[in-house]
């Protein structure tokens, strides 16, 4: 089951709304996650859950048991360790993406229920989509929702083809929306082609805003299983710069809160369960 995470605006919050939710699903259900960046070389998911990149440049010591490739970068000329994503694309052979392979390139988050993708380590091209390599994406994405009851993508704000296609194929397309701008009215006029259901995502919510979530349903008429929100949580973000983001969600996920922390609690649990309930994961 992948559920793409993406927005037609920069700054919305994308990646961080992705992460709490993911990391919310495990915390509140016996799910399995898996978080994957929707690019080639995008490391900013990664960072929101570790404080360092595990890829490094050769010969940096890699984590016990990653599979481990040198190659030669020409145009930089250094060396680097092929694991994580770009380990996974180097496999010709499908066969050869078994689960053991999958997660041991993987960066595990909550044992054995949830693992991070990290993505290559080599500069971004204007073309990277179209590398011989990358052609081998849905190979591997296959591969890795296979493992996995849940496969969050982060496709941010990207515009490339890649990102269209992980939008057209996912069985949930998450579109976040800064609260202050009419975005939704902008997809009812131009409506994305996307074959999953759509979820509409408030980012840095603010209840007493005049784009709230009671608001924006009467306006478009938009049933209330399609539209969450992730409030606004300085500590919570402050947590993910710091790669910490699970550590901070585990703070408001059962936890005995007050004040404006139960009111953030509600909404991203209120969230998290509706986007699981449209994958069909939970009733």
């Amino acid at each position: 089951m992948k559920i793409a995470f993406w927005s037609e605006q920069q700054g919305a919050g994308t990646t961080f709304n992705l992460a709490v939710t993911a990391c919310a699903a495990v915390l509140l259900h016996p799910v399995t996650v898996a978080v994957v960046p929707g690019g080639y070389h995008d490391e900013i998911l990664e960072s929101r859950f570790f404080q360092t990149a595990r890829n490094t440049l050769f010969p940096g010591k890699q984590e016990e048991g990653h599979g481990q490739q040198a190659m030669f970068v020409a145009e930089s000329q250094e060396y680097f360790l092929a694991s994580g994503l770009e380990y996974l694309l180097r496999q010709k052979n499908p066969e050869a993406l078994t689960e053991r392979v999958i997660k041991t390139n993987m960066r595990q988050i909550v044992a054995n229920r949830m693992y991070c993708l990290s993505a290559s380590p080599k500069p971004e091209r204007e073309w990277w989509y179209q590398d011989s390599l990358f052609t081998r994406m849905s190979q591997v994405m296959d591969a890795v929702e296979a493992c996995f009851d849940l496969v969050f993508v982060d496709c941010g704000s990207r515009q490339d083809d890649y990102a269209k296609k992980v939008l057209q194929k996912a069985d949930i397309c998450v579109l976040n929306m800064n609260q202050g701008e009419e975005v939704i009215g902008e997809f009812y006029r131009n409506p994305p082609r996307v074959r999953g259901k759509i979820v509409f995502l408030l980012g840095k919510y603010f209840e007493n805003a005049l784009y709230n979530r009671n608001n924006l349903q009467r306006l478009y008429r938009i049933e209330e299983d399609r539209l969450g929100a992730v409030p606004y949580n300085s500590q919570l973000q402050a947590a993910s710069q710091r790669g910490r983001i699970m550590d901070g969600v585990k703070c408001y996920i059962g936890s005995s809160l007050k004040g404006k922390n139960i009111e953030f609690e509600k909404e991203l649990i209120r969230t998290t369960n509706l986007i699981l309930k449209l994958a069909g994961v939970i009733a």
